[in-house]
């Protein structure tokens, strides 16, 4: 019985795991920071607290309270490359966040937060967090 011996499979397999865990985290990021770009634009001003408070990473980060509630801790964090993302987090600390995407601000329409990000994701979920 001829048979058929595999050398190196196992190799190529997780080589190209890699460079597809590498593909897809490239995209996520991209797609991220172009959403960012565009929810900030869109956020109303006033004192530019809301605009400025806007934070990206691979965790949840918001205001640091013991600053004052206008001292955010970070405006944005540089996006390092990182195996297999789960998800990229994208929040606002201002506690009246909510409030401007609820519609009552004439600067910004309702729900321009989710407008922003349906541009680059088809499932987009903002959640408020009240902390």
């Amino acid at each position: 019985m001829a048979g058929v011996k595999t050398i190196g499979l196992t190799g190529i397999t997780v080589a190209m795991n890699d460079r597809v865990d590498k593909f897809a985290e490239k995209e996520l990021r991209s797609r991220s920071l172009k959403a960012l770009a565009d929810v900030k634009l869109m956020t109303p001003v006033d004192t530019g607290a809301a605009r400025n408070s806007w934070y990206i990473g691979y965790k949840e980060q918001y205001f640091d309270n013991s600053k004052g509630e206008n001292s955010p801790t970070s405006n944005i964090q540089v996006l390092v490359p990182r195996n297999k993302p789960g998800e990229i987090f994208v929040t606002n600390g201002v506690t009246y966040i909510q409030l401007l995407n609820e519609g009552n601000s004439k600067q910004a329409p309702m729900k321009f937060i989710e407008s922003a990000f349906s541009k680059y994701f088809e499932n987009v979920k903002v959640e408020y967090v009240n902390k």
